[in-house]
């Protein structure tokens, strides 16, 4: 009988770790947990470099790129894609490291009328701030950051083509006023062609440039990225307002 007993205590015991495994806990351990403080943030890297580079460096850092990404283009079709000086604003005032935990400070600082601005939007589907993430992670990493923006007139949405349908993310903007949009390049691309996102609206284009993944690679080395950045930034509708008086800024973080 004693034997018995044993074996039914052995049992349910690994039964009990085999469901903390799972992640299903008992309410006494899900309450210690709760009591834990958050997890650090993963470790990035950073291109300090990017921070240093004024207006005329940028221009010319993205021609290098277009020309190293596009070797079969010709001189006169890169020559066409390269962005104008006056397309960039000059960033290098900005103070410190471009860490993940600086990007609000930064919008801010380069935000005429800051807070104000970033915390309202005037319609559906016109953002004011586009943010160009690398991966759908950095850009959930980036949401989390710029949360400090959502208000009851403007929204802060992040898409990510993993786990959000196109169609969510079109439904979304049409519904909702949100004036800053996080996203990969190739997906804000799509929002912008389903109609979602009015162009004229975008006062401001961030690149999250600085950031470099664990093979220490940035959004300019990586080919499969920078392409649809390319195509994103030499947007008709965009290319058009570089130097108007209804001025388009792109801002590398």
């Amino acid at each position: 009988m004693s034997r018995t007993k044993n074996r039914a205590r052995e049992q349910g015991s690994k039964k009990r770790s085999l469901e903390n495994v799972d992640g299903t806990e008992n309410d006494h351990s899900s309450k210690r947990q709760a009591s834990k403080p958050p997890p650090p943030r993963r470790p990035t890297e950073v291109d300090e470099t990017i921070a240093m580079m004024d207006p005329a460096l940028l221009a010319d850092h993205c021609a290098k790129t277009m020309r190293k990404h596009n070797p079969k283009s010709s001189s006169i079709e890169l020559e066409e894609q390269y962005l104008p000086t006056k397309a960039f604003r000059d960033t290098t005032s900005f103070a410190g490291i471009h860490s993940t935990g600086r990007l609000g400070a930064f919008l801010e600082q380069f935000t005429e009328n800051g807070k104000t601005v970033l915390t309202a939007c005037d319609a559906e589907a016109a953002p004011h701030t586009l943010v160009i993430a690398p991966s759908g992670i950095r850009a959930a990493d980036l949401y989390r950051e710029l949360r400090v923006f959502n208000s009851e007139q403007s929204k802060v949405a992040k898409f990510i083509a993993k786990h959000m349908k196109l169609q969510e993310n079109v439904e979304y903007m049409q519904k909702n006023k949100v004036g800053i949009v996080i996203g990969t390049p190739a997906r804000i691309m799509d929002v912008i062609a389903a109609g979602a996102i009015k162009p004229g609206s975008v006062r401001r284009i961030v690149v999250d440039g600085s950031y470099c993944d664990e093979k220490k690679r940035n959004i300019f080395g990586m080919r499969e990225l920078f392409q649809p950045l390319q195509a994103l930034l030499n947007l008709e509708a965009f290319r058009t307002r570089y130097s108007t008086q209804d001025r388009l800024e792109i801002l590398v973080f």
